[in-house]
């Protein structure tokens, strides 16, 4: 990282905690584009070395500009910051989200209204549930207890069909 980059953050800061620039000012430079002709372009210039505005070419503005750019967007996540872009884009996909949750919290009621209306709502199904277990638990219990009485050996029978020779 060029030490111009850090140079220019840690003037950046002091001035701040003095009062003399303010992180609104930083924003309106960098989102214009870092105009040479703004207030932060001094301390830039100062802290990269550079000459006044009127004696350094528009390129080699551009140029320095671009790596101060690129710097700050590596050290941004770093620092916990999000590029404005990325916010506003972010911004627009919760609103999205938000409206779709809405409308589909919107259809499930008016769904469960219409179970409700024609006796199959919660409750409703529950209750139909219940009673189906309730009736295989005792078909079940039927099913076993003919097994059961067909299993069972008969005492007089076995009797008559011994042989006592």
């Amino acid at each position: 990282m060029s030490d111009a980059f850090l140079k220019f953050w840690a003037e950046f800061m002091r001035q701040s905690s003095e009062g003399q620039r303010q992180a609104a000012a930083m924003a309106d430079w960098i989102s214009s584009g870092c105009p040479p002709g703004a207030a932060l372009a001094d301390l830039f210039r100062r802290c990269y070395g550079l000459p006044s505005a009127e004696q350094i070419s528009r390129r080699q503005w551009q140029k320095v500009t671009g790596e101060f750019t690129d710097a700050l967007n590596a050290y941004a996540p770093l620092w916990g910051w999000v590029p404005l872009a990325r916010y506003d884009r972010l911004k627009r996909k919760l609103a999205q989200v938000e409206s779709k949750l809405a409308e589909q919290e919107r259809i499930i009621s008016q769904l469960d209204a219409l179970l409700a209306k024609k006796g199959l709502g919660h409750s409703a199904l529950m209750t139909r549930f219940h009673n189906l277990i309730t009736d295989q638990t005792q078909a079940f219990d039927q099913l076993m207890q003919s097994f059961a009485a067909i299993d069972t050996p008969d005492d007089s029978s076995d009797d008559s069909n011994t042989d006592h020779t």
